[in-house]
């Protein structure tokens, strides 16, 4: 993963309220943090039972995905207003987010990645 990149065009914040279609939640019990991040990425996209719950190997199998795209992709995600995000750990999911984002672009494959949220945080992209 690439730390160099923490801004891309490709991510884009809207509020709740324009989501029309289902999106991955990237909280879970009130809490956004590296384990809801990484559950909710291995839910979505399947990832195979011994992945290491760690951003390299999220990254990677992230790459997967976007290999297998065959058509430009939307991404939609999820945060509860109400949520206690660790902005840290979202940071880091946007890094990887962005990276991934990038791989994509380099392939030639569109891909662009929503987050719908109301959350008072701090948004790095």
């Amino acid at each position: 993963m690439n730390s160099a990149v923490s801004h891309s065009a490709s991510i884009t914040w809207q509020p709740r309220n324009q989501l029309v279609q289902p999106a991955v939640a990237l909280d879970a019990d009130g809490r956004l943090n590296k384990s809801t991040l990484l559950r909710a990425l291995s839910h979505a996209f399947n990832f195979p039972d011994y992945f290491g719950e760690n951003w390299d190997a999220a990254y990677d199998l992230m790459l997967d995905q976007v290999d297998q795209l065959a058509e430009p992709a939307l991404w939609c995600f999820s945060i509860e207003d109400t949520s206690e995000v660790d902005e840290s750990d979202l940071a880091d999911w946007i890094r990887l987010m962005a990276d991934v984002c990038a791989y994509a672009e380099s392939r030639e494959l569109g891909l662009r990645v929503v987050i719908y949220s109301d959350a008072e945080i701090n948004r790095p992209c």
